[in-house]
């Protein structure tokens, strides 16, 4: 047998493809052959490498397959390893987080005073036109959103404050009662403590409002306009008597009643005559409409009003 032909023969085990094949074609030929002394001495080791070759090719290809295997196994391992954690840390807080805080809107409309009890047992007034959101189960934060008017009573946990947003900044509560006033269309946004203790605090980084720790009594006012503040002394309780069914007036000031229908039906008076506020007035208003009170204070008080724009009223002395 020549050379090439050995060589040939030999290389062409290490193709997968063609080793059987080969393999069956070389052990027939090897037995049916009868060939001469020289070429059996030459076939005998030829044979025996070939074999050995054989054996070590298989061998290999098993540990290649076995390789394969485990490479496989640890493919698929490492990804589902990579897909839990994935779930653990990443998509699992967010489901849970879009199943468990489930948002709730109060609304109140135009004509009627709404008024609700909080997961955490706080209580809230919504004055007309207002509207209270937060999150329902959130277990780490006390947080609400307020676009209106709102009066709370909050329940203390001095773990967990209590936080309003009102747009141009945010209150924070530790267990108190107060009134906050924040229209989108109004220019100002006011803040009015009755008991307990409250901070004011900016929205955001940018905001010109500084912190503000406020004491019963006192009424912060930001002008969005002007981009002022201001903290200020008055009655309390005028701030939120838009919440009551009835309200009742005893000899208050002409300034003060005003104050009070402002809160209540969230419109603004603009006054021409400085003399007007030294009038009193007694009487009380069960009315849904600041028209039909306004006529009803005209009975007795020397007015006239006047529809400007929007909410705002003028309000003149009657010659």
């Amino acid at each position: 047998m020549k050379s090439e032909n050995k060589e040939k023969i030999i290389q062409s085990f290490f193709n997968p493809e063609m080793e059987f094949e080969i393999k069956h074609d070389l052990y027939k030929q090897l037995e049916q052959t009868e060939s001469s002394a020289e070429e059996q001495i030459i076939t005998a080791p030829l044979f025996e490498k070939i074999c050995e070759t054989i054996a070590e090719n298989e061998k290999q290809q098993k540990r290649k397959k076995v390789i394969r295997l485990m490479t496989l196994i640890g493919s698929r391992a490492a990804i589902f390893i990579l897909g839990m954690l994935i779930y653990v840390f990443a998509l699992q807080p967010y489901f849970r987080k879009n199943t468990n805080e489930s948002e709730i809107r109060i609304i109140a409309d135009n004509k009627s005073i709404s008024q609700t009890i909080l997961p955490d047992g706080s209580s809230v007034f919504l004055n007309a036109n207002s509207e209270l959101t937060y999150k329902l189960n959130s277990s780490d934060k006390r947080e609400v959103f307020l676009k209106g008017e709102g009066w709370f009573k909050v329940t203390k946990m001095p773990e967990k404050p209590f936080i309003v947003h009102a747009g141009q900044y945010k209150v924070a509560v530790h267990g108190t009662v107060f009134n906050v006033k924040a229209y989108p269309q109004n220019k100002e946004v006011i803040t009015t403590l009755q008991e307990g203790s409250i901070e004011i605090l900016p929205e955001n980084d940018i905001n010109v409002i500084k912190p503000t720790l406020m004491i019963p009594g006192q009424q912060f006012s930001f002008n969005k306009e002007k981009k002022q503040s201001s903290l200020t002394t008055v009655q309390p309780e005028l701030a939120s008597v838009w919440k009551e069914a009835e309200i009742r007036f005893e000899n208050k000031n002409f300034g003060d009643l005003l104050k009070i229908l402002e809160s209540r039906y969230n419109v603004q008076f603009e006054v021409n005559d400085p003399s007007l506020f030294k009038y009193h007035y007694d009487g009380s208003i069960r009315s849904e409409n600041i028209i039909q009170v306004l006529n009803l204070i005209k009975e007795t008080l020397p007015i006239k009003y006047q529809l400007v724009s929007g909410n705002v009223i003028m309000i003149e002395k009657q010659p």
